[in-house]
């Protein structure tokens, strides 16, 4: 009775030996003991055929494309340049950080969380020079400058044999226990930030170089066989990964494309083309003779039918010019049916040499229809198979077997004509992928805004905004400092504003009642391209393109370009929203477009602080590791009233003056006609005191924009004396009027 097979795991598997069990039995019946015997070996032989081990295959093109996890995933041995997914061999649970924002006065807090992980991804079972760029989701995390997208702590490793545990795994694990995964090149992320991936490992794929300049199957060969005499190649190829059981399976890509072949010989057997086993031979030189007559030579042609040969050979492989996309290009067999062959090549070559190949593989499949058998004399054992011989009409044949018979040698010839190693034009497609930004400078504005709306601040107001010299520039963490050696407050992450920069030239103060069509603003953006747009002056009257300069709060027109990210700002409002005092600028100060969401407004719990004058506001650029500082401004003019307008002094008849003064609010900044403002303030109070003082007279704590001056106190009052007004506002006094007493 048979053992029973086993799987793997140590399972018996009774069902494994069922063709053997049934055909001894029914052998034995019909036959007796012989017929058993020959039912045993005939089940014998179909068992082994249905419970052969599956056979390994080569890596598929999606193989490298997918990372993945599983356990016994085979890691390709990498050459020249690649983009692959590769596996991952280690990781951390989700690390969960929770961050508490707002609750003050009375409002609810939030809690927001994050999430970051630490993984370790094998790579190249060989070792590798470098990795460059690193993609997740598609989208590049790592572009040829270095930086990251997101932030993250990132080590990679050779794949020598002495290279040590990584110091993260070895404390997780303990040294005992980490691996140094000798032999194997691996990438490892410390706290890589998932709040981009919407808290999720993303699908990672690396460009990795594991050779410099290009490469072909005689340097693979080399590597994988460890013999470099015998192995040679004549297709260069940007990058090469070779997976499978044996060598063989690994280099059987190459045979398929590169026309590769093992050559034999009285020196052994060599990898190389076929047209590099030694120069091309006259088969004349190998024909028989006898008595000193050239002999006839017997010869026996075979020319397969059409119908046998494809229609198309189709050629998958890698592109670089398309961040290593997946690309095909196709050629048409000469007479060929309409069957399609497709060969899946796990290497990275160009169009144009994908298109060259292709039309070589198409030429091959044309070439192999045509055989011929012929017989030729001792001296034909000294040419190698594999080797090209002529013919005496020229035309190259490779022989592919050879068979001796007594002193006869008979030589089995193939056609071949291959096509020159040099690339077709070809067209390698559009590429899809994200631009790859060189490394971003950032700049940090931060401003002291006025009151823009209802209800009155109660703090100040402290608009961050920022951007980078380019588009990939993605914004900053910021953190707020209240006073130098406080303990640093998060305050969010800032996104790239849409128009930010600073004045070229200095800009003269205009009018703040009416449009300043004398006066235009030069204004230089961060980032070329930035654009502003021009509005009417419906929109503009209705709040369009408000922008902060310096101090001053003005609305342009007309946006035109003088150079790439230089503008040319006209057709103004200045001075909006009680700004006027601060229309004269120098050049670069900062300018930012107010109509944008990406802008960080401060909560009042933070800029609450900024009334000091010794707040600074601390940023790192995300994926960035460099701490900056920019100083925040003494702020609060949100929280002063606006000075009031149309001061007037009437005589009353009796020696004396009353002199009366129009309010204006914070809250409601536009004029409405016969409209009466609101205060914007608790209560409606004024201050107002002689400039300069005069003793005994003054100054006057009023309730309502109206002072009556006795006769007596004008009579006093040099010349030259004015009256300054100001509003009493919740928080601080309004700039001032002046009336002169006159």
């Amino acid at each position: 009775m048979p053992r029973c097979a086993r799987r793997r795991d140590g399972a018996c598997d009774k069902e494994t030996m069922m063709a053997t069990l049934v055909l001894t039995v029914a052998g034995g019946l019909i036959g007796g003991p012989v017929g058993a015997a020959i039912g045993a070996a005939l089940g014998q032989q179909v068992d082994a055929a249905i419970l052969a081990p599956r056979r390994r295959e080569g890596p598929r093109l999606a193989d490298l494309k997918v990372q993945a996890s599983t356990y016994g995933q085979q890691i390709p041995q990498l050459f020249g340049t690649m983009r692959v997914a590769g596996s991952v061999i280690w990781a951390t649970d989700l690390i969960e950080r929770r961050e508490k924002r707002g609750g003050g006065k009375g409002r609810p807090s939030t809690t927001e969380y994050s999430y970051a992980v630490s993984l370790a991804i094998a790579l190249s079972s060989r070792p590798i020079r470098a990795i460059r760029r690193i993609w997740a989701d598609g989208n590049l995390l790592r572009g040829t400058s270095g930086s990251f997208r997101e932030r993250c702590t990132f080590r990679w490793y050779d794949g020598s044999e002495d290279q040590m545990p990584d110091p993260l795994i070895a404390s997780a694990l303990g040294i005992a226990s980490a691996s140094g995964f000798r032999g194997m090149a691996y990438a490892v992320f410390e706290e890589l930030e998932l709040g981009g991936f919407g808290n999720r490992i993303p699908s990672l794929t690396f460009e990795v170089e594991a050779d410099a300049g290009s490469i072909d199957a005689g340097l693979i060969g080399a590597r994988l066989l460890d013999d470099a005499v015998r192995c040679g190649g004549d297709w260069g190829f940007s990058g090469y990964a070779a997976s499978g059981d044996r060598a063989r399976d690994a280099l059987t890509p190459l045979f398929e494309a590169d026309g590769v072949r093992l050559l034999s010989g009285p020196g052994g057997w060599r990898l190389a083309p076929a047209a590099q086993a030694g120069e091309a031979v006259a088969l004349a030189d190998f024909r028989e003779k006898r008595r000193g007559e050239e002999a006839a030579v017997d010869t026996e042609r075979r020319r397969a039918p059409l119908a046998s040969l494809p229609g198309t050979m189709r050629l998958r492989h890698y592109e670089p010019d398309r961040d290593y996309q997946l690309g095909q290009q196709t050629s048409h067999v000469a007479g060929g049916g309409a069957r399609e062959e497709r060969i899946d090549l796990p290497a990275a070559l160009p169009a144009a040499s994908a298109r060259a190949l292709a039309a070589r593989l198409a030429g091959a499949a044309a070439d192999g229809r045509e055989t011929m058998a012929l017989r030729a004399d001792l001296a034909a054992a000294a040419l190698t198979v594999g080797q090209v011989v002529m013919l005496a009409d020229g035309s190259g044949w490779r022989l592919a077997e050879r068979t001796i018979r007594g002193d006869e040698i008979w030589l089995e010839l193939r056609r071949h004509q291959p096509l020159p190693a040099t690339g077709l034009p070809a067209d390698p497609g559009v590429p899809v992928g994200a631009p790859d930004w060189p490394d971003a400078t950032g700049t940090i504005r931060v401003l002291d805004l006025p009151n823009l709306g209802s209800p009155a601040a109660s703090a100040p107001r402290v608009l961050v905004a920022g951007a980078g010299s380019n588009d990939g520039w993605r914004g900053a963490d910021l953190w707020f400092v209240p006073a130098p050696g406080a303990e640093p407050i998060a305050a969010g992450t800032l996104r790239p504003a849409a128009a930010l920069g600073h004045l070229a030239a200095p800009l003269e103060a205009g009018s703040a009642d009416l449009f300043d069509l004398a006066n235009a603003a030069i204004v230089e953006l961060t980032n070329p391209a930035m654009t502003l747009e021009s509005v009417d002056d419906a929109a503009l009257l209705g709040g369009a393109n408000r922008a902060m300069l310096g101090s001053e709060l003005l609305q342009f027109g007309r946006a035109e370009v003088v150079a790439p990210g230089l503008w040319r700002l006209s057709h103004l409002l200045r001075g909006r929203a009680g700004t006027r005092d601060a229309m004269i600028h120098d050049a670069g100060e900062a300018f930012v477009l107010l109509d944008d969401s990406a802008a960080l407004l401060l909560p009042e719990t933070l800029s609450g602080w900024t009334e000091s004058g010794e707040a600074v506001l601390q940023w790192i650029a995300r994926g960035g590791t460099a701490m900056s500082e920019v100083a925040v401004p003494m702020a609060g003019r949100a929280l002063r009233p606006l000075a009031p307008v149309h001061g007037r002094l009437s005589p009353d008849g009796a020696g004396g003056a009353t002199a009366g003064w129009v309010r204006r609010s914070r809250v409601d900044t536009g004029w409405r006609d016969q409209v009466d403002l609101p205060v914007g303030e608790n209560r409606e109070a004024w201050r107002v005191a002689l400039a300069p003082p005069v003793p005994g007279i003054g100054p006057w704590e009023l309730s309502s924009p109206v002072l009556a001056i006795a006769a007596g106190e004008l009579a006093t009052v040099p010349p030259g004396t004015a009256l300054e007004v100001r509003q009493v506002g919740d928080f601080a006094l309004s700039p001032p009027l002046f009336i002169p007493l006159t």
